[in-house]
């Protein structure tokens, strides 16, 4: 429900409410048991119950102020509440037979969060220069009740940012923020039992109650406009968490378990940069799109010390689209992405996808699509490190607004399977999907 008011020229209030009642069951079957070191018994297959109720109900009122000079006032006021019910039974069977609910395995938990809040927001205009304040106050009440046991916590927090636009001229503009943010716990954070979460993992929360706190800085440059034929765009983002959710983990041949814990210092560091240039002799644009991401963070795995992991991705790529007025159009590409993963040991690959799009435009009643693509994987042998793909798809307008005859063709060069490559710092992973065999397919549209 949204209400919306403007009682004077310049001045605006809004009152919005909103509720959500949400249920998702699901019931997860093992029919093979090799957790037999985790658990004794004659157990043959598993079961699990699992059920999430989650209510949200909140309120707030927006008052916009906008100063004669240019200036801008915002309030908030609002209070927000979410209850979660989590509800989990895990099942040791032999056969049909249940034999046991092993403890340490069930949720019964309620986890209840009342946010009362006021954000104070005032940006203003000084030539060039557009300087924003902004600060969030959250009262918190959060209670946890979990198998008849009971818990609150009533945390007070503050969250500052702060930003400076700077407009040089009418072709450089530099945009520059810094905020600090407090995160409070979830009900994915908080439940003390493993939950199963696949066929051989299991992984449980804190069993407490926590607020996170991150600090991020942003900075982006940009050159030009997007109706200009050049156009550049440069931006860097860092953050940095004084504390963060990691994790303590088992890993063994026939499953892995992992309980949440609390570690200090880890960061994280974007730069992506993309560069537009309009050639009027081909009549194309040409798009070049840099990017890289660092992380680095701490886990335990196998009761080691606590392990630091770096994580380095890289992508790169090209584009050209033409723009032409005749009855031919293309647009070509090529993006590679490269992956390292660094613990104790080094993993990395690359991987590429290159594309072809065309389109012929024979008359306003008939044209036709076609895409082709083609990726390589850096980490497969060569006999299935490479995949090609052709669509098709024609139209004909046999009356405008009335009948269309389509012509579809999809995954004609045949392809039968698709694998792809994945590391983390615990695992490296190949999936092999089973692809829809080529096939043709007409459809008729008809309007009345």
């Amino acid at each position: 429900v949204v209400f919306t008011n403007k009682f004077e020229d310049k001045k605006v209030f809004l009152f919005s409410g909103r509720y959500i009642n949400e249920k998702t069951p699901q019931n997860y079957s093992v029919n093979q048991f090799i957790s037999s070191d985790l658990f004794a018994g004659n157990a043959n297959n598993t079961k699990q119950f699992s059920e999430n109720k989650m209510q949200f109900a909140g309120v707030e009122g927006h008052l916009l102020d906008k100063k004669k000079n240019g200036d801008l006032l915002e309030i908030k006021l609002g209070n927000q509440l979410r209850i979660d019910n989590l509800n989990t039974r895990f099942e040791l069977l032999e056969n049909e037979n249940i034999l046991t609910l092993p403890n340490g395995y069930q949720n019964d938990l309620t986890y209840s969060t009342n946010d009362i809040y006021l954000s104070a927001k005032y940006r203003f205009r000084l030539r060039n220069f557009t300087l924003l304040t902004q600060s969030d106050f959250h009262q918190l009440f959060n209670k946890i009740e979990n198998i008849n046991v009971k818990s609150n916590q009533n945390p007070f927090f503050v969250m500052p940012k702060i930003g400076l636009d700077w407009t040089i001229n009418d072709k450089n503009k530099i945009l520059t923020s810094y905020s600090y943010n407090t995160t409070n716990a979830s009900v994915l954070d908080v439940y003390s039992g493993f939950v199963q979460t696949g066929f051989r993992s299991f992984s449980k929360g804190l069993d407490e109650f926590s607020q996170l706190n991150s600090s991020s800085a942003f900075l982006n440059y940009t050159y030009g406009s997007w109706g200009d034929k050049f156009f550049a765009n440069v931006s860097i983002l860092h953050s940095k968490n004084n504390d963060f959710f990691s994790t303590n983990s088992v890993i063994t041949q026939n499953f892995s378990q992992s309980e949440k814990i609390i570690i200090k210092d880890r960061e994280f560091l974007s730069i992506s940069s993309s560069i537009d240039r309009y050639f009027k002799p081909i009549k194309s644009n040409l798009k070049i799109n840099l990017g890289a991401t660092k992380t680095n963070f701490k886990n335990i795995v196998n009761n080691s010390d606590l392990r630091e992991v770096k994580n380095i991705n890289a992508d790169y790529g090209f584009e050209l689209r033409s723009g032409f007025k005749g009855f031919f159009n293309y647009h070509i590409g090529s993006k590679w992405n490269y992956n390292q993963v660094k613990t104790t040991t080094t993993n990395s690959f690359t991987d590429n996808m290159n594309f072809l799009d065309v389109s012929f435009m024979f008359s306003d009643t008939f044209n036709v699509q076609v895409q082709a693509e083609r990726y390589f994987f850096g980490n497969l042998d060569k006999e299935n490190n490479k995949y090609y793909f052709l669509d098709l798809e024609a139209r004909y307008v046999v009356k405008e607004n009335k009948l269309t005859f389509f012509l579809s063709g999809n995954n004609l060069f045949n392809t039968q399977t698709f694998k792809n490559y994945c590391i983390s710092d615990i695992s490296i992973s190949k999936t092999e999907y089973r692809l829809q065999p080529r096939y043709l397919m007409l459809k008729m549209e008809y309007r009345f």
